[in-house]
């Protein structure tokens, strides 16, 4: 009798405590002056994103009228799925979602957006969500205030534009040697290959340790273990490849369950993830003590090594270094920025941030490209009019590079970043009791105190509102459809169709340095491609938290993508629908070609819009895309729009 007292009573006070909290959050959200609706749940609760699964499939069986309009917006990545259309239904680009347990102010308007992202102070980083980042201690994105402050100059050393040329040329390099392992032949593990190239970039170009694609050579350190190699240095059970590749397959497992479980699980995979967590710490622990050993010895180690960085920052050292990286001057700060924990809070963070970014872009551009026969081949026109015969060992970082942010590589950069947001929603939040204005179309709006924000990145960079169609042979389509589909196009100033003389560097004209740096210094995007309204692109967030690598991940994909296309074509894999032999016996341009690329691109597209999902950053995580790069001038598939959609 007792017991089931207990449980009404208790049952009773979560009930007037959840009618209490509602009520409290309906009459902030009443008082902003923001469209509003009611949710009755907290869409990014743990409770939710844990059982959301479940709960869903019996909400869309209930009638409309009583899901009608929230069941839109509770569905986690929905910003990606639905992007820019919960927006449209409810005629605001900014609203609140109301629910007992937070309000979530969700965002698609470019004003509302600049001005949050400018306000740092009054809209902060919900750091709590970041917490589980915080594995091998605090870290730069982890962080926010005179904390955050702390963690971004001692990072920031290492992303300048001296280094800029290590990224240029280990982009290139690495590009070559991928190529060499794809060509003229299926790859079947796009989204992990993309991932090991950028790696191996974040890896010597941010941390000064090579990592190779071929065991051809025995290196000399071991931390520059061949990536094909199992040799194992003594000390360790895994090698370094083994160990940082170990840890990001299991980064989740990682991140949220306790390290205690994890060594004592009975499950293989937790095991693996513990001690592949373990092994990267020791070998970031050697390479640190290698670091101090070189200060120690007078010689502080290169500006552009992002460990030596980490090191002269907990020790209270400092370097000026003039634009080729010579040092000027060195001096002792009063006190470290870090601790030795927060230095491989950072190495991890950039390590995993560092390398998963740019590997998105390389692996969607591909994917877009294949999917997108004209694009592509109006990108390799434009390369042909940057590099003419020049081989890869002449392309030089001063001369190529502003090129290629100024053309269509650019273009194409710019246009996958659009369509496909590392982060598909920017999370602000107000702190309690502490509302904060916001001037939304002529009229002052205020967010209530202790309030979640939701910078929709997915959704802004498809509203119809601020975007110019693309062009393209297709078919003729709606606004907001043609938003959907991938046209590099869109982003060349007064482009009238005719894209045979050069985009953005008129023919047998320079671009400067000059010009490059002016821009990658203020803008994401070139000042000689369309520019988007300040708010409406934001695929590297904005203001004084915008990505710190967003230059360095530009710079790896530009270069990667110049070296595939220049002499190879990527194209969608048929292997599942046809054998080579069939398709070889089948007219150049006929039908039968079209059915079978036709299935091999309802695959894809697909898996696009339906086998993505948002963990850290949003990924493929359904299924995948099998590709083939072949030489150009031997594609199989050579219409301009092959698909059937």
């Amino acid at each position: 009798m007792l017991s089931l007292i207990a449980i009404i009573a208790t049952f009773s006070i979560f009930c007037i405590h959840y009618a209490l909290a509602f009520s409290r959050n309906l009459r902030a959200a009443k008082a902003s002056g923001l469209h509003y609706e009611y949710v009755p749940v907290h869409c990014f609760g743990q409770w939710w994103l844990i059982t959301h699964r479940i709960w869903l499939p019996l909400f869309f069986r209930l009638p409309s009228s009583w899901t009608c309009p929230w069941l839109d917006i509770v569905q986690p990545d929905w910003i990606y799925t639905d992007n820019y259309r919960p927006f449209a239904r409810r005629g605001t680009d900014i609203f609140i979602a109301v629910s007992p347990f937070s309000n979530v102010v969700w965002v698609a308007d470019p004003e509302a957006i600049s001005q949050i992202t400018s306000r740092r102070t009054d809209f902060p980083k919900p750091v709590h969500l970041y917490d589980a980042l915080n594995i091998y201690g605090p870290n730069v994105v982890s962080t926010e205030g005179p904390t955050w402050r702390r963690h971004r100059k001692a990072t920031s050393p290492p992303f300048t534009e001296s280094n800029n040329h290590v990224v240029w040329a280990e982009s290139i390099h690495q590009a070559q040697a991928a190529l060499s392992h794809w060509a003229d032949k299926t790859v079947l593990t796009v989204a992990e290959d993309t991932l090991r190239l950028s790696l191996h970039v974040i890896s010597r170009a941010g941390f000064g340790v090579g990592l190779r694609w071929s065991d051809k050579t025995t290196p000399t350190n071991p931390l520059e273990s061949e990536m094909d190699s199992s040799s194992i240095p003594e000390g360790h059970r895994l090698s370094f490849k083994a160990a940082i590749f170990t840890l990001l397959d299991h980064i989740i497992a990682v991140l949220v369950v306790p390290k205690w479980l994890l060594a004592h699980s009975p499950f293989k995979a937790h095991r693996e993830a513990f001690e592949s967590f373990v092994e990267w710490r020791s070998y970031m622990d050697e390479l640190y003590q290698s670091r101090k050993r070189l200060h120690q010895a007078g010689n502080g180690g290169s500006n552009l090594d992002m460990m030596s960085a980490l090191y002269r920052a907990a020790h209270g050292h400092t370097e000026t270094v003039n634009a080729n990286n010579e040092k000027m001057d060195r001096h002792t700060l009063e006190a470290p920025l870090i601790d030795e924990n927060e230095v491989m809070g950072n190495a991890f963070v950039i390590f995993l941030a560092g390398h998963e970014t740019a590997a998105n872009s390389i692996h969607f551009s591909l994917l877009f490209l294949a999917l997108n026969p004209a694009s592509q081949r109006l990108l390799q026109k434009d390369l042909d009019h940057i590099f003419a015969d020049r081989p890869v060992s002449e392309w030089t970082y001063e001369q190529d590079l502003p090129k290629l942010f100024n053309g269509i590589c650019g273009a194409v950069l710019n246009e996958e970043l659009r369509l496909v947001p590392p982060v598909i929603s920017i999370p602000k939040c107000t702190a309690p009791g502490r509302p904060q204005p916001l001037m939304v179309n002529g009229r002052k709006v205020l967010v209530p105190g202790g309030t979640d924000i939701m910078l929709g990145a997915a959704a802004v960079h498809r509203s119809p509102k601020y975007w110019p169609a693309g062009k393209s042979s297709a078919v003729e389509t709606d606004h907001a459809s043609d938003l959907d589909e991938f046209n590099p196009e869109r982003w060349v100033l007064g482009a009238s169709g005719d894209t045979s003389s050069s985009i953005g560097h008129p023919s047998n004209t320079r671009v400067s340095e000059d010009t490059w740096l002016e821009s990658s210094a203020r803008e994401d995007t070139s000042a000689q491609l369309f520019r988007p309204l300040r708010g409406s692109y934001i695929p590297f967030s904005d203001g004084p938290r915008a990505c710190l690598g967003r230059r360095f991940g530009q710079i790896e994909v530009l270069a990667v993508l110049a070296v595939f296309l220049k002499s190879h074509s990527v194209e969608l894999a048929v292997d599942d629908f046809a054998t080579d032999a069939e398709i070889d016996s089948m007219p150049r341009g006929g039908d039968e070609r079209r059915k079978v690329w036709s299935k091999a691109d309802d695959r894809a597209r697909k898996l696009l819009r339906y086998g993505m999902g948002a963990i850290i950053t949003l990924q493929m995580r359904k299924g995948n895309v099998p590709i083939r790069f072949v030489k150009r001038g031997e594609e199989r598939f050579t219409l301009d729009r092959m698909s059937s959609t």
